[in-house]
């Protein structure tokens, strides 16, 4: 494979790769391995043995892809269902691919891009679903569905008129739509001056339009009642979608016809949302296709009957609901709405808002008809508990972490007595003669001086051989514990907001010069080389706090010291980066970071399984790195591969620039 492969497809936001024609991975880039759920490009290469089986899931994509090269030379926007390798989830993708030939002509290998598309496709799908659905719905609509263009040099045309028409009026769609002056000519003359009114006042004014007419048909009149509203303009046109049904049966059903027509359009049309219709007098109803749907049912399953609802409605919830509807019923409240829960098909209790009013009542009050719909609110309410969630594993975090800063202060006071006193304790075992050890309180000014004339005093050691064994081990616990009550103050203080900076510019060699030099015996003695090139690298000051970007170093310096082997090496070396940053690099021959520990390094006490070996930490250094760089604008990455090494990068902004200006701003704040 060319060397440039990676460097040329590294940072690519898709997926790419390499394949051969018989269907095996040769190479994939980081997006394509985290699109198939895996951890690493070898990974990845090892899951996939047969892309035709494995990747797509229609059978026979492969040979439609591999035939489209051929025929092609590329393929371009193929969108196939497939697995993600490691997980088995279905995904849509979109691929960009082309065949790479050999000097004898024959194809070695594609290579292309893959890009998940699934959002796209579903939403293209779902576009289609509810297309389809709302020609259903217009279907059963008991009146004419149009739509009318009204140009600025007066012409009209209409776009569309449901098939209906015929049934209503008699004459063909495809006549209504060659001449929409049409259904003017058939209105009785008494009633047109009053539509051509109406809708000369209501078009231009862009304005919802309601309106009853007679029309004449074969001598015969029928009364009509249209309604129309303004709709998104099309080709420079005024636009206006509208309805018109037969009303001639009885003029006295036109609060049925409304809520037939205009609530049902609007309900279904307009919100989307579940509707139901109960004869309460009867005890029948039904629910429309989408609110069906809501609860993963078919039209033609689910009896809308108010009993059969109210048995899908969840125990806990049932007794609030008929309160609130019996509120309503008895006048008490305006409009029935509760919140509960449903059953749906598949088992699963899903919230809805159900809203609802009596449309007709008895003499004596008492309901007979109520409309209503069911809203899904299943999403809003689950957000609600994540929220609360997320806030009480705030406050906890929050407690922990004043927990640990009150008792990190606490324990500062009794450290520093013991580490004082272990000290003092070891200056008496060395004191020399004539100069006797200072007393626990005494400062080392106020000492008195010893009288010229005095004989010099000889003072044995007075500790036995176990005290002077025992006595560095009481010296460097007690350091050790003290770095990590320090570690711990500091952690807080960045998870708190209260870890102020002040950012400058920072020579990066300069600072790399200044943290070797205080590893350079810790790495003698360790048997590794320390190399570096950043002094040499010629590159712009980074915009840092100084003391903690030496404390960032020095914690990556260390690590790769200490855990690295006998004749090992570390190289230091520094580059310019996407962004306005500077990246600071720490390589080391050491054994490397399996993907596990890598996910699990940055996490506070965590040692990626150091814990039980012979180099001795506290799990924080990295965590407190990776807070400190974040805090100036920066980052801390890690590359690692077990047995080869491990490479940690710092990233901070240059002095100067707007990263570096907002940096400073934040650590401010």
């Amino acid at each position: 494979m060319p060397d440039n492969f990676a460097s040329l497809f590294e940072f690519l936001p898709i997926g790419a790769y390499r394949s051969t024609p018989a269907g095996r991975m040769l190479r994939a880039n980081p997006a394509l391995v985290r699109l198939n759920g895996c951890d690493t490009e070898a990974e990845l290469l090892a899951r996939v043995h047969d892309l035709a089986t494995e990747w797509y899931v229609e059978p026979g994509r492969r040979e439609q892809f591999k035939s489209q090269l051929a025929a092609q030379g590329r393929v371009t926007g193929f969108e196939s269902e497939v697995h993600r390798h490691k997980t088995r989830e279905r995904i849509w993708i979109s691929e960009n691919a082309h065949a790479v030939r050999g000097p004898d002509g024959r194809v070695e290998y594609y290579e292309g891009t893959v890009e998940e598309v699934t959002e796209r496709v579903r939403e293209r799908q779902r576009l289609l679903a509810s297309e389809a659905n709302l020609a259903q719905m217009i279907d059963l609509v008991p009146g004419v569905v149009y739509r009318v263009l009204t140009y600025p040099d007066g012409r009209r045309r209409m776009s569309y008129v449901s098939a209906s028409v015929k049934p209503l009026l008699g004459i063909e769609p495809e006549a209504v739509l060659a001449d929409p002056a049409m259904i003017f000519r058939l209105c009785h003359p008494e009633d047109l001056p009053r539509l051509v009114a109406a809708a000369g006042e209501a078009v231009p004014n862009e304005r919802p339009l309601a309106i009853e007419f007679r029309v004449v048909l074969d001598g015969r009149e029928r009364w009509l009642q249209m309604s129309s509203a303004p709709a998104p303009s099309e080709d420079g046109a005024i636009a206006r979608v509208g309805m018109f049904f037969d009303i001639s049966a009885h003029k006295q059903a036109e609060q049925a016809l409304r809520e037939h027509g205009e609530l049902w359009k609007s309900a279904l049309e307009r919100l989307s949302d579940g509707v139901w219709d109960w004869d309460i007098e009867r005890r029948t109803g039904m629910v429309s296709v989408q609110g069906k749907a809501l609860l993963g049912y078919r039209d033609d399953e689910l009896l809308g009957d108010p009993a059969s609802m109210d048995a899908i409605t969840h125990p806990d919830d049932i007794a609030g609901m008929r309160h609130a509807r019996d509120a309503h019923f008895d006048g008490r409240a305006p409009v029935y709405m509760n919140e509960h829960r449903i059953r749906c098909k598949d088992g699963h209790w899903k919230w809805v808002l159900s809203r609802g009013v009596v449309m007709r009542r008895d003499a004596d009050g008492r309901p007979l008809r109520m409309i209503g719909t069911h809203t899904d609110i299943d999403a809003d309410k689950q957000a609600a508990a994540l929220k609360r969630e997320r806030d009480r594993a705030a406050a906890a975090d929050q407690a922990k972490t004043m927990l640990l800063s009150r008792v990190s202060h606490e324990l500062r006071t009794p450290l520093n007595a013991i580490l004082g006193f272990a000290q003092l304790l070891e200056l008496e075992g060395t004191a020399t003669a004539g100069s006797p050890a200072p007393h626990p309180h005494e400062r080392p000014h106020e000492r008195p001086l010893e009288r010229p004339h005095e004989e010099p005093r000889e003072h044995a050691d007075q500790r036995s051989p176990a005290q002077q064994r025992y006595l560095p081990h009481i010296l460097a616990s007690g350091r050790h514990l003290l770095g990590l009550v320090d570690d711990i103050l500091d952690l807080s203080a960045v998870q708190t907001g209260q870890l102020r900076m002040e950012i400058e510019p920072i020579d990066p060699g300069a600072l790399a010069d200044e943290v070797l030099a205080m590893f350079a015996s810790t790495a003698a003695q360790a048997g590794v080389e320390v190399q570096s090139t950043v002094a040499g690298a010629a590159l712009p000051a980074l915009a840092g706090d100084r003391k903690r970007c030496k404390q960032i170093l020095s914690n990556l310096v260390s690590n790769a010291i200490k855990f690295n082997r006998p004749g090992g090496w570390v190289r230091l070396s520094a580059a310019a980066a996407p962004g306005g940053q500077i990246e600071v690099s720490v390589q080391d021959s050491g054994p490397g970071l399996t993907a596990g520990q890598q996910a699990r390094l940055f996490q506070p006490f965590e040692r990626a399984g150091a814990e039980r070996g012979p180099v001795a930490g506290t799990g924080l250094g990295l965590a407190l790195s990776r807070q400190f760089a974040e805090a100036m604008g920066g980052r801390i990455e890690v590359r690692s591969q077990p047995g080869v090494g491990s490479v940690f990068t710092l990233g901070l902004p240059a002095a100067g620039g707007d990263a570096a200006a907002a940096s400073a701003s934040a650590a401010r704040t």
